[in-house]
């Protein structure tokens, strides 16, 4: 019964976890394209890659050089959802942690 609940969490993690790095991923595409940067999409996956985040750190420190241009009310209003979204898959991989430890520990 414990390795139902184990896989439940697990896939409510992996949830949380993959809809947070595709969201991610178009903020940084609508970012790039505002910022006039080249190979918009690249720089996308160079955000979501790298297990300690240096794909991100690596993005920003190269945009400060680009100042936004252009960019619509339209995309300020989807980087504002994807935001939340992004909120809503954190909250998903905390729950699916805590569910997870939970099971595994043993009940006194």
């Amino acid at each position: 019964m414990n390795y139902i609940f184990m896989a439940i969490f697990i896939a409510i993690y992996l949830v949380g976890a993959v809809s947070m790095v595709y969201q991610l991923y178009k903020i940084t595409i609508i970012d790039a394209k505002a910022r006039g940067l080249k190979h918009p999409k690249l720089m996308g996956l160079l955000t979501t890659s790298g297990q300690s985040s240096e794909g991100l750190i690596l993005y920003l420190l190269r945009r400060r050089k680009y100042p936004i241009k252009n960019i619509t009310d339209s995309e300020k209003e989807e980087i504002s959802k994807r935001k939340r979204i992004i909120l809503v898959g954190i909250i998903f991989m905390v729950i699916g942690a805590i569910g997870f430890v939970y099971v595994l520990i043993p009940k006194i």
